[in-house]
């Protein structure tokens, strides 16, 4: 019998990875211990849930036995496999972060969270251009929950493989699907900035960092930078302070400096 990723799921995870948004799923069991011990769907679950929870708390040790014993308790169940790709991938197991994912596919080959795991794994790890056909592949369902993470992933890949108008497109979509998606917001502010349109990139920007608690060290320089183009020095020192007091040893402290 074959299990679609978010059959047994009630509650959804989306975890930044790698600057790209990567579906983990976590559930909440109120079931009786001894349909526990004897149910192995149940039993992978739990153990699944355990795993996206060890995961999101940066625990890669425990998150990686946890997706191990979730598939040791039923081979069949794929959020088990999906679960071991994303742990390996963080842990630059890409031998088996490929081969698990490939599995939770064999088990489920049309499941969108795995396909959008998938293709930002191939983005990150082999080419961008090729990650399109799965990440196109987890938008065709249209029961997707979470269609944005695939429209912002393809974005990026695009991006980095120098496709800034269909990159673009891509992100209006996310926001689209998600008006409150703060990541996709900041791309459009990039990309509009690197077109010259210093407006348009300073309400993009305004409105992500509206939606953030605390705005990222990308946005605080493009902040600054933006701020420096229009000539508001004022706005300019606000931006530079923030990036060089919360981020001191960042790659986009460094580039600050080029500013002055």
């Amino acid at each position: 019998m074959k299990y679609s990723l978010t059959a047994f799921f009630v509650v959804a995870i989306l975890v930044g990875l790698l600057s790209g948004c990567v579906s983990t799923t976590a559930v909440e069991s109120r079931v009786p211990d001894q349909t526990f011990k004897t149910d192995p769907v149940l039993r992978a679950q739990i153990h699944t849930e355990r795993a996206a929870e060890y995961f999101r708390m940066g625990n890669l040790a425990v998150a990686l036995e946890a997706a191990k014993q979730a598939a040791a308790a039923n081979p069949g169940y794929a959020p088990a496999y999906n679960m071991l790709g994303i742990i390996y991938m963080q842990l630059k197991e890409d031998t088996l972060a490929a081969q698990s994912f490939e599995q939770a596919l064999r088990l489920v080959p049309n499941d969108s969270e795995t396909l959008n795991n998938y293709g930002w794994f191939v983005c990150q790890r082999q080419s961008p251009v090729n990650a399109m056909q799965y990440f196109q592949a987890a938008l065709k369902n249209p029961l997707y929950a979470t269609p944005e993470s695939a429209h912002y992933n393809s974005g990026l890949c695009l991006k980095k493989a120098g496709d800034i108008r269909a990159a673009e497109a891509q992100f209006r979509n996310a926001v689209l699907r998600q008006p409150r998606m703060a990541e996709a917001i900041y791309e459009l502010a990039d990309i509009e900035f690197a077109r010259g349109r210093t407006r348009e990139a300073e309400a993009l920007l305004a409105r992500h960092n509206q939606l953030v608690q605390l705005p990222g060290a990308d946005a605080l320089l493009l902040g600054a930078r933006i701020a420096r183009t229009q000539g508001d020095k004022s706005a300019e020192s606000s931006y530079l302070q923030q990036l060089r007091r919360r981020f001191p040893e960042a790659t986009q402290t460094r580039s600050a400096g080029e500013l002055r």
